[in-house]
């Protein structure tokens, strides 16, 4: 069986405004739940890739917090595990990029037990089994391969993604998604790669760009011929976490059970940190309906169309409606909340009318009190 290593990139990933300012895309709170890095992790841990690096760009504190020692998505500890690569000597420059920072960690990077690389980002939310592209990549006999995901709302969403332009099966080259076209291929940014070809690729990426990340190494290989690079369709479920528009929709797309049963699959389990919190407890006139609630929160009021972390607080005569509240959240008696995504450790309790606009939720600091 072929040995294979697990990139989970957080590098080159959108900005959220608020929400990813002091901490990575990755680590970002998720259905009330998870962080959006466990949907990346869980893949490669259900495709039987017990071997992972974390490429962190910034907020390393932030990662490590969530990851842990990473066993909960390892199968087998003896054989596998998790590493976190950063780059030290550049954390905040133009020059700190995921292959920058493979090359200050080269005594770990080339010192990997592996024929196979895959490389995955933490903003493309989906269920997809790794093994049969890695297999399909194998018997192309092709060193590189992209996953991308044909799409009918280029238009409105995935943009500024790489629009993948293919000629038998064969990237040609990779153009930014201006919107101009309805529909699409879209990278996924998820890349295989022989794991040789990886090594030789990145530590000859200086002699072309010191600017260059993994993305433009593939466009680079591609477009100039340097090797061939296959591309495999991915038809399942994805939602795109660009913006932190994109962030509140994929949120509340995901409250409809068509939507849900379609990333979270009986056989498929999204494995996440466990934080040992009592089941939420609700009281005698609480009213809660198509809601995600999560463990040690206490509900005595109203929670509609909402999502909820853990120990969220919805006091008796407070109603929440269509939000997203972090874990620590406290809405105080008659407070109102309707379109808002609160962070964590927010208070409503002088102001009762907290309100955004249905296409543009109102954020609320981490730990502010209204």
């Amino acid at each position: 069986m072929a040995k294979v290593y697990g990139f989970c990139n957080l590098h080159d990933a959108p900005r959220l405004g608020k929400l990813t300012e002091k901490r990575p895309i990755g680590t970002v709170s998720f259905l009330g739940r998870y962080g959006l890095i466990d949907f990346t992790l869980s893949n490669f841990s259900n495709s039987g890739i017990d071997r992972v690096g974390i490429l962190v760009d910034r907020s390393l504190h932030s990662v490590v917090s969530h990851v842990r020692d990473g066993s909960i998505w390892v199968n087998n500890t003896k054989t596998g595990g998790q590493r976190l690569f950063y780059n030290e000597n550049n954390p905040s420059s133009k020059f700190n990029t995921d292959v920058n920072n493979l090359l200050a960690n080269r005594l770990h990077f080339e010192d990997i037990d592996a024929d196979y690389v895959v490389v995955a980002p933490a903003f493309f939310i989906m269920s997809i089994d790794y093994r049969k592209y890695i297999e399909k990549h194998i018997d192309s006999g092709n060193k590189i391969s992209l996953i991308y995901k044909k799409v009918k709302n280029a238009k409105e969403q995935f943009l500024n993604c790489d629009v993948v332009k293919m000629d038998n099966h064969l990237v040609k080259n990779f153009s930014i998604n201006m919107g101009t076209a309805k529909e699409a291929a879209i990278s996924l940014e998820t890349f295989i790669f022989d794991y040789k070809t990886f090594v030789e690729l990145v530590n000859k990426t200086r002699e072309i760009s010191t600017l260059f990340n993994i993305r433009d190494l593939v466009n680079y290989c591609a477009t100039n011929g340097v090797y061939n690079v296959n591309a495999f369709s991915f038809d399942g479920y994805v939602a795109p976490i660009l913006t932190f528009d994109d962030f509140v929709k994929s949120s509340m797309d995901l409250l409809s059970y068509e939507n849900r049963k379609e990333l979270f699959k009986e056989d498929w389990p999204i494995y996440t940190t466990t934080h040992n919190t009592p089941p939420a407890q609700y009281g005698e006139n609480a009213n809660v309906s198509n809601s995600f609630v999560s463990n040690g929160s206490r509900i005595k009021g109203t929670v509609i169309n909402s999502i909820l972390s853990r120990d969220v607080i919805v006091e008796e005569g407070a109603e929440v409606r269509d939000c997203i509240l972090f874990s620590g959240t406290k809405v105080g008696k008659g407070s109102k909340l309707q379109y808002v995504v609160a962070d964590k450790n927010v208070k409503i309790k002088e102001v009762r009318n907290v309100e955004g606009d249905e296409d543009h939720f109102l954020y609320i600091s981490f730990g502010a009190n209204i």
